[in-house]
């Protein structure tokens, strides 16, 4: 299945999930540039995470679209100009030790602090895989009726690839569709063929994580090169602030995000 918006997944002219999708999603390309700063619960408040209203603030000067926090740091957006931004709040976490998620906050008191969408995580192919898909999708129930979009965050784990070989990226995405995701946040391969493949096993957005900092890789190469295959963004995070010049690394990805072709 091709990528679909997501207003067609709704039947009402102009509702509330709409209006706050809109503000997730650039009017132009149908693509976003998502900047998460919701990692010092597991790495601490270091590596560029000690201010976080300084990473608003840059992903405010280098145009993302969205940033997506913990309901606790939303007194970062009153930083000027955050409120050209989508929030995105992070509802599910860990801390130093495992893999696997569990619900912290809940959707509505996401709701009251200003998210425009929520996100849970889960890791496919780990122990705990099962449960944390069940808590995902209690909490898109919620999310839908309180008409708020939610983001799926999944990575596969490299059990599941050992398992089913390079179709588990794809097995992942259409999981995080199918458990209620109204757009997906993963990490995959920079293989053409992988990246097709989960473009087109899903009818939701699809936008790549940035990963660690020394990654190895040029990751604007890479993203440019899944965009024009179909993906729908970024959601980079230790990528974009953990440098010198987060404003000038978020105003490069922007421009990498919404210069290749629109988005279907």
């Amino acid at each position: 299945m091709s990528p679909t918006p997501l207003t067609a997944r709704r039947d009402l002219p102009f509702d509330g999930f709409r209006i706050r999708r809109r503000r997730l999603f650039s009017p132009v390309t149908g693509r976003t540039l998502v900047i998460p700063l919701d990692h010092a619960i597991t790495l601490g408040p270091a590596g560029g995470l000690e201010d976080p209203a300084a990473i608003v603030e840059a992903a405010v000067q280098g145009g993302a679209d969205a940033v997506m926090l913990r309901p606790g740091l939303t007194h970062c957006l009153a930083v000027a100009g955050a409120e050209r931004l989508g929030v995105i709040m992070a509802l599910t976490g860990r801390l130093a030790d495992g893999v696997d998620h569990v619900q912290l906050n809940t959707v509505e008191y996401a709701a009251a602090h200003a998210a425009d969408a929520v996100c849970g995580e889960f890791k496919f192919g780990s122990s705990g895989d099962l449960e944390n898909a069940r808590v995902i999708a209690v909490l898109a129930e919620r999310a839908h009726d309180l008409g708020l979009p939610v983001l799926v965050t999944v990575y596969t784990r490299p059990e599941a690839v050992r398992r089913l070989g390079p179709g588990a990226y794809a097995h992942a995405c259409r999981i995080a569709e199918e458990i209620g995701g109204d757009f997906v946040k993963t990490a995959l391969p920079d293989d053409p063929d992988i990246v097709r493949q989960c473009v087109e096993s899903t009818s939701v957005p699809i936008v790549l994580a940035g990963g660690a900092p020394d990654a190895g890789t040029e990751l604007s190469d890479v993203l440019d090169r899944a965009i024009r295959l179909g993906i729908g963004g970024a959601a980079v995070g230790r990528r974009a602030w953990a440098g010198g010049k987060p404003a000038d690394a978020v105003r490069e990805l922007a421009a990498t995000v919404h210069g290749g072709p629109r988005h279907a």
